[in-house]
């Protein structure tokens, strides 16, 4: 099963994912996550697609600042399909 990358509209560095089944396409392109699976969170984005497309590197610590990547305390509404979930390879 495909999962779709997310990130928060406040903190578009930060990514999570979940399978597809927990998110819900809205006729605009955007959609929501309707929390039949859990959400996994991924830390900072690391900006390179895996090998084979199926998605996106992530890594814990920021290399320019060090920082440990914390997820935020926004609510789930404001999980948003992040740009690289268009890039995934579909099966």
């Amino acid at each position: 099963m495909r999962h779709r990358i997310l990130t928060c509209k406040n903190h578009p560095h930060l990514r999570w994912s979940c399978k597809d089944i927990a998110w819900s396409p809205a006729e605009n392109g955007g959609g929501h996550y309707n929390g039949c699976r859990h959400l996994f969170f991924g830390g900072f984005v690391g900006g390179q697609m895996h090998r084979d497309r199926s998605g996106v590197d992530t890594v814990w610590v920021d290399p320019l600042t060090g920082d440990v990547a914390q997820e935020c305390s926004c609510n789930s509404h404001d999980l948003v399909l992040a740009f690289e979930d268009r890039l995934v390879k579909e099966n």
